[in-house]
């Protein structure tokens, strides 16, 4: 309902009649008619063409509404609805105004039925196009309005994430935890490494993409977790409770996840005591990233946007918005597992 172009298709409603009613004075001018006889067809054929273009948008509305089905399902019907409507106006309005002057003028008495009918058919012809093509058009801008923000979202968002892997206090902490490993644990220093190595290069060969593979991002998550895990050690737990078959051929926004959990980590307190416990769950076609919450008590700066740039994208993506939950000691944010890859919500 609120994606119809409802302004448009009235505007339009009321400039064709207007200008049909004013080309017929203008042929009947230059040819000569009688003046009076061509005004009232004129006026006749402008006041159908009124009734007919707006039968047909509160049609477009109802059927919008009303019918649940495929566009093509909907389209088909509107166009059959709209015909029967038409002459069906047609006939109401000859039925109420037969026998008066103002008819016989216009219309002879022996006029075959399918005459009478002609003009109403080729009128609501001229607006099923009229609209269609109005409709197709506000689409066709929406869909690229649509992408135009998509796109700049999902380089917000990785400039966002590759502005935190680059800020110094990001690479500050991972020397210093790869330094103290080294010394203390060789072998531990060179499984963080690799970690880091692979966390690194997927922030920058997968920077393009809008859409990478659920894959692909849990094991960006899983690098990310490893290394604040050899960071803090066990005040930090984490499990991914995901099934291996959803693996294949699915999909999530490029860093989607990771975000998470790094808004976590910096919100919380993290001791051996009171650990922090992260987890991603996979509920049906959804993931759930949850924290049992333990706010710092000097909160850490932050812009907010991190929620609200992947509920952006995720409305884009699949017309489906985030869900985030906080019952006081446990925070959730749930989102959808995407079924196919570059292939953008269209309401």
């Amino acid at each position: 309902m609120k994606m119809l172009p409802i302004k448009s298709l009235v505007r339009m409603s009321i400039i064709l009649p207007l200008c049909l009613f004013l080309l017929m004075l203008i042929v009947a001018a230059a040819k000569d008619f009688p003046l009076s006889l061509m005004f009232r067809k004129a006026l006749a054929i402008c006041l159908n063409g009124f009734l007919i273009n707006f039968l047909n948008i509160g049609l477009l509305i109802w059927i919008t509404s009303k019918v649940k089905s495929s566009d093509r399902i909907r389209n088909t019907i509107r166009i059959i609805s709209s015909y029967i409507l038409a002459i069906g106006s047609n006939i109401l309005l000859y039925q109420a105004l037969a026998g008066t002057k103002y008819i016989t003028a216009i219309i002879p008495e022996d006029m075959p039925f399918w005459r009478l009918h002609l003009h109403s058919i080729f009128t609501n012809t001229i607006v099923v196009i009229t609209h269609s093509y109005i409709i197709l058009l506000h689409a066709k801008t929406n869909a690229e309005l649509e992408n135009a923000r998509l796109k700049f979202a999902n380089t917000e968002a990785i400039n966002q994430l590759l502005r935190q892997q680059i800020h110094p206090h990001f690479l500050f902490n991972a020397l210093n935890t790869l330094k103290s490993l080294i010394r203390r644990h060789p072998d531990k220093a060179e499984d963080y490494l690799i970690h880091l190595s692979d966390f690194l290069r997927a922030t920058i060969t997968k920077s393009q993409k809008d859409i990478i593979s659920l894959r692909e991002e849990l094991k960006l998550s899983t690098d990310f977790l490893e290394m604040q895990k050899m960071r803090v050690g066990n005040a930090l737990k984490f499990s991914i409770q995901v099934k291996n078959d959803t693996l294949v051929n699915t999909w999530l926004p490029a860093f989607s996840l990771q975000p998470l959990l790094e808004n976590a980590i910096k919100h919380n307190i993290l001791t051996e005591e009171d650990p922090l416990y992260l987890n991603i769950i996979q509920e049906g076609e959804h993931l759930r990233v949850t924290n049992n919450i333990q706010l710092k008590h000097i909160p850490e700066s932050s812009t907010g946007s991190g929620l609200t740039n992947l509920s952006e994208r995720y409305k884009l993506l699949c017309g489906e918005d985030i869900q985030v939950e906080n019952n006081g000691s446990l925070f959730s944010v749930k989102i959808k597992i995407l079924q196919h890859a570059g292939s953008y919500h269209r309401g």
